[in-house]
């Protein structure tokens, strides 16, 4: 506690310094005083008498306009110096100082429109109100729910108006919420503000949220829910819960869940078709919905669709790109009160064609008697008798790896490659960290602790160097024998697509060798294929920026029959399409997630300048990541296109989609009860839809309102002066 002396601070001494005004009416009534010279006169005598009974009545009206008059002078002086002694700590009322913590909803829900004014700018304005009608003194911290959730103001502070500026600059993101991360974050805020502002007597929380069911309902189970409870508890027990709704009840909204390119890798020689799924999120049914195609910002086809309450529809489009390069796709619905979801992007990467090397570990120099000729044949079954053809395959030798440059490559298909050396493994490295894709088919000529040591080293460490580069450790050959596929219910995306194909006749082919393959503990890498026995045959794993893919067989006949059968070229198109698709994956993300990409270039000078939805501009630095450099980019908090354009010499430009999640379409409430019993269970908090009604309490806990010392001292000001008024008046007679 501060001393008086300097508990005001010497900017408001002269304001206290009026009080010296109150003795001013004194002085004046002293400096009025007659001075009276005695002289003897017999007429006066008479008047004496007379004098000396109205004497008592005199005294006490000069007194009595005296004490009006100083009176007045001194509560007018405390009236406008209230909020200094409040922020000094000399709280002239019995409430102590207050701290508000203002947490405001930014899930893109926030952004619904019911009338002139969305949502979130509805929570910015009763933030504002807040603030303007609490006391001098109060303090103030500001929180951005989101996922992840923003501190804005962190430190407790005491200027408002540096808080209404934060509140203004406040801006939604097109995420969802985290709401057990901001409730433990606002948790340590409180603490915090306890710790080392002990004058903040009284704690208020203050939610600005729709309610939304999706984001106010946590998926938590077992120890992550308990500590949730915990922390929620412990949170109303340091602090006043507001929770203030702002959402509307059975809000209609429409959203386009769902857009994909039904060929991974798009060449001029074919259209690409496209795929949109729409979903009535309220209960109205929609007729004649329009649904529009936009490519590089230009609407090139609408189609009008039936959309059922509740319910959802698919809409195709195909569409032929015509120059290499990047490709923006955009599908819009446009039509409701949430604009958001009405949207949604995709990148089409369009190549002139695929570039495919096919690495023959043991040549034989007579056709089909190697396994890489089988491979030509399945990943161009057209051959040279296509004028372009879509994938442009080489094959060539061992010694590739150290002359050519991978990276002109989208994938390599290594067929029975004996062993690998150190400098082998570190280009085939820096060819995934350049986003590169690898396919290994493995037979008799392979040397299983070669690759284990070079490409993925002892469990729980990588190969020499540091290197990861396999899904999984090779074990030993499996002891001849006929061995039948289990396709494992056609769960993986290389699969699939033979589901209900049984003339691919997959399940029938035979395997009479394999190695045995086994997967390191707690790794991302997943089984495509296996066999009956329970042995994996097709394992993948992403590896850098790129995919790797691990078969247990040979690409030719000399372990299987599976190349001359009818399932081999497919499944040779869904393995090349697998790996080329990952690149294609990494430019479209949702909201949130990091942008990434590897341009073959040592170089990380390069200027780039990447240009976000919202029209603005940041400069990036690259990443030295070997011959690679990496663009990492992680506020994604907006969806739409972004640009990256990087400077010569490198001289081109990626794009990437960035799409929100439309579990938050869903603007279905959570009712108060469900609050209390489901999401809080046992935490006191108060439920309102306005700040100007905050007449409940919860129980234990007082909501303080602002100061009006000041208001009635003022009143009390006024009534005087017209008291004063009418007693000069009636006196001076």
């Amino acid at each position: 506690m501060p001393t008086p002396i300097y508990a005001f601070g010497i900017a408001h001494l002269p304001m206290l310094g009026w009080l010296a005004a109150a003795a001013a009416p004194i002085l004046i009534h002293l400096w009025s005083r007659r001075k009276y010279r005695e002289m003897s006169w017999a007429a006066m005598e008479y008047l004496l008498v007379a004098v000396k009974r109205q004497t008592r009545r005199i005294r006490f009206e000069q007194w009595l306009l005296l004490a009006v008059r100083t009176l007045l002078v001194v509560l007018l002086v405390l009236a406008v110096a209230e909020p200094y002694w409040e922020r000094a700590g000399f709280a002239l009322t019995s409430a102590g100082r207050t701290h508000r913590v203002l947490v405001v909803d930014a899930s893109y829900s926030m952004a619904y429109k019911p009338a002139d004014k969305n949502r979130f700018d509805r929570a910015k304005q009763l933030a504002r109100q807040i603030v303007e009608q609490s006391r001098q003194g109060d303090a103030f911290t500001l929180v951005l729910m989101a996922r992840p959730p923003c501190v804005v103001v962190g430190t407790p502070s005491m200027e408002p108006g540096e808080v209404l500026e934060e509140i203004d600059n406040l801006k939604r993101t097109d995420t969802t919420i985290d709401l057990p991360a901001t409730v433990s974050m606002i948790r340590q805020l409180v603490q915090n503000a306890r710790r080392e502002n002990p004058r903040l007597t009284q704690h208020e929380v203050y939610f600005l949220t729709d309610l939304g069911r999706v984001g106010w309902v946590p998926e938590l189970t077992g120890a992550a829910a308990a500590d949730f409870q915990r922390r929620s508890r412990e949170l109303a027990e340091s602090a006043a819960l507001i929770v203030i709704d702002l959402g509307q009840p059975a809000a209609e909204n429409l959203a386009i869940t769902r857009l994909r390119s039904l060929e991974p890798v798009a060449t001029p020689a074919q259209s690409v078709d496209l795929e949109t799924t729409l979903k009535n999120f309220g209960g109205q049914a929609r007729s004649n919905q329009p649904v529009e195609l936009l490519i590089d910002g230009r609407r090139v086809e609408q189609k009008l669709v039936e959309l059922p309450a509740g319910g959802e529809v698919s809409v195709d489009f195909s569409y032929r790109f015509e120059t290499p390069g990047n490709h923006a796709v955009e599908v819009r619905a446009d039509g409701d009160a949430l604009e958001v979801d009405n949207h949604r992007w995709l990148v089409v990467p369009l190549r002139q064609s695929i570039r495919v090397l096919c690495v023959d570990g043991r040549p034989s120099g007579e056709p089909f008697r190697g396994a890489t000729d089988y491979l030509v044949c399945a990943l161009s079954p057209q051959g040279d008798r296509a004028e372009q053809p879509t994938v442009r395959v080489e094959v060539a030798g061992e010694s590739v790896l150290l002359e050519r440059d991978l990276g002109d490559y989208q994938c390599v298909f290594l067929c029975e490659v004996a062993q690998f050396t150190s400098s082998e493994a570190r280009i085939l490295d820096a060819y995934l960290r350049g986003g590169g894709n690898l396919v290994f088919f493995l037979g008799e000529g392979v040397l299983a602790e070669r690759y284990n040591s070079e490409l993925v080293g002892q469990p729980g460490r990588p190969g020499q160097g540091g290197l990861h580069l396999l899904p999984a450790r090779l074990g030993k050959i499996a002891p001849k024998g006929t061995y039948f596929i289990n396709p494992l219910e056609y769960r993986h995306p290389i699969v699939r697509a033979f589901r209900g194909g049984v003339e691919a006749g997959l399940s029938s082919t035979p395997i009479t060798r394999y190695f045995k393959l086994n997967l390191p503990k707690d790794s991302g890498a997943k089984v495509a294929l296996a066999l009956t026995n329970g042995d994996p045959l097709i394992v993948e794993e992403p590896i850098h920026a790129g995919r790797v893919v691990l078969v247990a067989t040979s690409a030719d006949t000399s372990w299987t029959p599976m190349p001359v059968g009818p399932g081999f070229v497919p499944l040779v198109q869904e393995l090349l399409a697998w790996c080329t698709g990952g690149r294609y994956k990494q430019r479209n993300v949702e909201v949130g997630q990091p942008l990434r990409a590897s341009v073959s270039t040592p170089a990380t000078d390069v200027p780039v300048s990447l240009q976000t939805p919202d029209g603005g501009s940041r400069e990036l630095q690259l990443h030295g990541d070997g011959d690679y450099a990496t663009l990492d980019y992680a506020d994604t908090a907006a969806s739409g296109i972004y640009r990256a354009r990087f400077s010569p010499p490198i001289d081109r430009t990626l794009l990437f989609a960035v799409n929100v999640d439309t579990a938050e379409s869903d603007l279905t409430q959570l009712s108060v009860d469900r609050l209390r019993n489901e999401v809080w269970p046992g935490v006191d908090f108060l439920y309102q839809t306005t700040w100007q009604k905050l007449q409940e309490q919860p129980a234990g806990q007082a909501i303080a309102q602002p100061g009006r010392l000041h208001v009635d001292l003022l009143y009390i000001v006024l009534g005087l002066l017209f008291l004063e008024t009418f007693l000069a008046w009636r006196f001076g007679h």
